[in-house]
């Protein structure tokens, strides 16, 4: 007599799909295609250092009927996938420890094509072999059945690659994948997410079209050594087996009051496109893990760091973590969200905190008066946050550290200590203001403080004549 103690493939496919939204589950996939990229080189290692994802590509196809994914990133070896790669997690958590990868649990294929579909193919060639698995309705069903055929074929693929098609669609996932926004949504996703990638010679189609990349570069000025000088605050470590590279600055100039009133009159409707540039960018092993966020998981609105708001609207940064070690780095298991609870997280986000201030505190003492800074910004130019790294000559400890950690903190230039401009600053009902706007430009949409001025201008001009 025994109990059973097999586990439930139903319920294995409802807590693996629970959690994790669609667009993450297909970001998943590419993460599977650079990872292969990543076990290829191991063996042939690239030609171009600066571009070692180069002649690499994949191609996604969505509709209502089918979702396909094909590459040409090394295929999975016939040994691994009869061993592992199509078990429910992986058993030997250490299996990539050579390489930079983000894959950690084993989990994304599955996940992904259960987030699908019941039935998929899953074709793959690596020399000397091509085979495919079929993963049917009938065997989701059968917990006795743990099994899945593995046929060699020729009708493969014409280079080293995978190719997963899933073509019976679940009814949500089928109308997602032609809803309103969908396609667009999940390009502007694989831009953000996988821009580091696609940086260094990454190829993505979606549908046919190419997919362009985000830009995190961020304004520097190349003498590091000039004092007075708007600089980025710059951070680097080595704790224990992650390598840590920060920058944060401005990635342009100041905003005006007149911008800064016309962002929060927008934003009271939906997010400016502007405010969609400024915050964190949180990279693990190239891959993006938090995007522009502007929230308490990177350091706003804690401590003495203010919360996000349309003032701090050129303020960004970018924190990247490398490791061969992908358990170590602070990724979530979605890696879509970080692990708040990782030591490697925790440090960082105090130099995330101490950079933050810098630059919202410089913000402030500008406000105002922004175009006082204009001549500096005009002597900066963008650069990818690894080449700022490079540039950084002289380096200090941080102070208390047991770790190897160095950081830059910029000497930037202070507001002058008397002026003869003030800041008027009051609130009137928005139908006033626009009986005011229409009377002096004919329009009633003008910004509000140039409204103010110009209302603040006739009434000097009439109190002047009446001298």
């Amino acid at each position: 007599m025994s109990a059973s103690a097999y586990p439930s493939k139903t319920f294995f496919v409802s807590m693996l799909t629970r959690d994790i939204e669609l667009k993450d589950a297909i970001l998943d996939l590419l993460d599977n295609c650079v990872d292969g990229i990543l076990r290829h080189q191991r063996i042939h290692p690239p030609k171009n250092k600066q571009k070692p994802y180069e002649s690499f590509w994949a191609k996604i196809t969505i509709t209502d009927k089918i979702f396909s994914i094909e590459d040409n990133c090394g295929g999975i070896p016939k040994s691994i996938a009869e061993e592992s790669a199509f078990r429910l997690g992986r058993a030997d958590l250490r299996q990539d420890k050579d390489i930079p990868t983000v894959g950690m649990y084993g989990i994304g294929m599955k996940r992904a094509i259960f987030k699908m579909g019941t039935k998929a193919r899953v074709t793959s060639r690596h020399k000397p072999y091509s085979y495919y698995v079929d993963i049917l309705p009938s065997w989701l069903s059968n917990d006795e059945d743990w099994e899945l055929p593995l046929t060699d074929t020729q009708d493969g693929l014409e280079s080293d690659g995978t190719r997963i098609v899933v073509n019976e669609l679940h009814e949500n996932i089928s109308r997602q994948f032609v809803g309103k926004n969908f396609e667009k949504e999940l390009r502007e996703d694989i831009g953000r997410f996988f821009a580091v990638i696609l940086m260094k010679g990454f190829t993505v189609f979606l549908n046919g079209t190419e997919v362009s990349l985000s830009d995190f570069r961020l304004l520097f000025h190349k003498d590091f050594d000039l004092p007075n000088q708007i600089q980025p605050y710059v951070y680097k470590a080595k704790i224990k087996d992650v390598s840590i590279e920060m920058v944060v600055g401005f990635y342009r100039e100041l905003a005006s009051t007149n911008e800064i009133e016309k962002e929060e009159e927008e934003e009271k409707d939906k997010p400016t496109r502007k405010s969609e540039n400024a915050g964190w960018t949180v990279i693990c092993n190239d891959r993006v893990v938090l995007y522009r966020d502007k929230s308490r998981l990177t350091g706003w609105g804690i401590r003495d760091v203010p919360k996000y708001h349309t003032q701090f609207i050129a303020v960004a940064g970018v924190v990247k973590f490398s490791s061969t070690n992908s358990l170590s780095l602070p990724l979530g298991t979605t890696k879509r969200n970080i692990d708040t609870n990782s030591d490697v997280y925790e440090k960082a986000l105090d130099r995330m905190m101490d950079g933050l201030k810098q630059f919202t505190n410089f913000t402030n003492k500008w406000k105002g008066n922004e175009e006082g800074t204009a001549d500096n910004f005009k002597k900066m130019e963008l650069a990818e946050p690894s080449d700022i790294v490079k540039s950084v000559k002289k380096w200090s400890k941080v102070r208390g550290s047991q770790e190897d950690e160095q950081k830059f903190v910029p000497d930037l230039p202070e507001p002058p200590r008397t002026t003869t401009k003030k800041r008027i600053a009051f609130y009137k009902p928005s139908s006033e203001i626009e009986t005011l706007s229409e009377y002096f430009f004919g329009d009633p949409e003008v910004a509000p403080s140039e409204v103010g001025e110009r209302s603040f201008d006739e009434a000097l001009s009439k109190a002047r004549k009446s001298k």
